[in-house]
């Protein structure tokens, strides 16, 4: 019996751990590239490292990050073209938010795997939360908005909403069942 919760436990925390450092170095890089901004690159490009090294459990999610970073590049290029977001070098989207799309997409097999078998929960979650982070990235002064706050929320509402589906859609394809963590 002892050695039977023993190795549940172990099991356990096999899985949890790579589950929280995902979460926690996610949030750091965040934080970090929100606060610091191009500064914090160096430090989040390792964070990430560390991910794909230690914890990520399949081949090809280093090609998910990469699909979903030029994904997010383009969608957010797209905002500041439209004016939803107005930047202090207005030439192009800063590179920490750059960074930022590879540091999320390494959560979508990890700290959100969890959203993966429903699209209910990928819209909801997706359309209502995310958007969240640009708020505060706002409130941190790293972005200004060019519509009031109710406008641009409900725009990053709709798209997040999609971009959590498509996401999904393509982490299942580009991963190939390859399995997330059970």
């Amino acid at each position: 019996m002892d050695d039977f919760l023993v190795n549940y436990i172990s099991k356990k925390l096999t899985t949890v751990k790579p589950l929280i450092c995902n979460i926690v170095g996610f949030n750091t890089a965040w934080f970090g590239l929100v606060y610091w901004g191009n500064s914090f690159i160096p430090i989040s490009f390792i964070l990430l490292l560390i991910h794909l090294h230690f914890f990520s459990k399949y081949k090809k999610e280093w090609l998910l990050i990469l699909v979903i970073t030029f994904i997010g590049i383009i969608v957010d290029s797209l905002l500041m073209y439209f004016a939803v977001f107005i930047f202090a070098d207005n030439s192009h989207l800063p590179f920490w938010l750059m960074m930022l799309w590879a540091c999320f997409s390494a959560t979508l097999c990890h700290s959100l795997r969890f959203l993966s078998d429903s699209t209910v929960l990928q819209l909801l979650v997706g359309g209502l939360f995310a958007p969240l982070s640009y708020i505060a990235g706002y409130k941190f002064q790293a972005v200004e908005f060019g519509y009031s706050l109710i406008p641009t929320y409900f725009i990053l509402t709709i798209i997040w909403g999609v971009l959590f589906v498509i996401f999904f859609y393509l982490k299942d394809k580009i991963i190939n069942n390859e399995g997330c963590y059970a």
